[in-house]
């Protein structure tokens, strides 16, 4: 294991549904957790065009540690990182297929 490879600490968060007490329901954002993660920027020639992205501006490739308390999902699921909320635009891509490491693409609302 690399020492500070992963140097960035990034908020995971899932929105839910409640109640509002009148018979409605709203929805709420509920913090899962931090994690230690790397951010990196996709370059042009990234697989982007498999994930249907055509620009990359506004996206950051985020690489963390694989955690059993999370499951990771586009449905629900984002991401604060500086203030900013990211959306998962792919799938986790499981690193080198060991169980450590996931490779998430992000996209700023």
């Amino acid at each position: 294991m690399r020492a500070r490879g992963y140097s960035k600490q990034i908020e995971v968060w899932q929105t839910t549904p409640v109640s509002d007490g009148v018979g409605g329901s709203g929805v709420t954002s509920t913090l899962l957790g931090k994690s230690w993660c790397s951010i990196n920027t996709p370059n042009k020639s990234y697989r982007t065009t498999a994930e249907g992205i055509t620009e990359t501006n506004n996206s950051l490739i985020l690489k963390l540690r694989k955690r059993k308390d999370l499951v990771y999902n586009s449905e629900n699921m984002y991401f604060v990182f500086r203030t900013v909320k990211y959306v998962i635009s792919s799938e986790p891509i499981n690193v080198g297929f060991e169980d450590r490491d996931i490779e998430i693409m992000i996209i700023s609302e």
